[in-house]
């Protein structure tokens, strides 16, 4: 288990919702896997699950093969996935994660998602909702 307070946290993160796609989510997973090896020398202490359309489940995108699963969600604008917050906490209560990782644009500029993730005890990973 991570250690949540000799890294300054509340509480151990061990499943993360990647609520994000392209070369965003792949940075991401790749940062955290670098930051877990670093910190605890096991690039798999948290496990991440990935958001998918089917346009990238088609494309064989890498954020999905860094994933250690994925959830295929509606495909089309981003109002059907990646910017849908209802959709997106409700993907993070299924898959039981401890947080959501939104990236940048899309939902993560959508003060509703942090607030709504904190209401469900869910660790928003970004900076603070109103």
């Amino acid at each position: 288990d991570l250690n949540a307070n000799a890294e300054g946290g509340a509480r151990p993160i061990r499943k993360v919702l990647i609520a994000n796609n392209g070369m965003a989510a792949t940075k991401a997973i790749l940062s955290m896997r670098q930051w877990a090896y670093y910190t605890f020398g096991d690039e798999k202490t948290v496990e991440f699950v990935a958001m998918a359309t089917p346009e990238d489940l088609n494309a064989n995108a890498e954020f999905i093969r860094l994933a250690d699963a994925f959830v295929e969600v509606p495909g089309g604008s981003n109002k059907n996935n990646y910017a849908n917050v209802d959709l997106i906490v409700s993907m993070a209560l299924r898959e039981k994660v401890d947080a959501v990782w939104p990236g940048w644009g899309h939902a993560s500029e959508n003060p509703r998602l942090p607030t709504t993730l904190k209401e469900n005890g869910i660790v928003f990973i970004g900076p603070p909702g109103p």
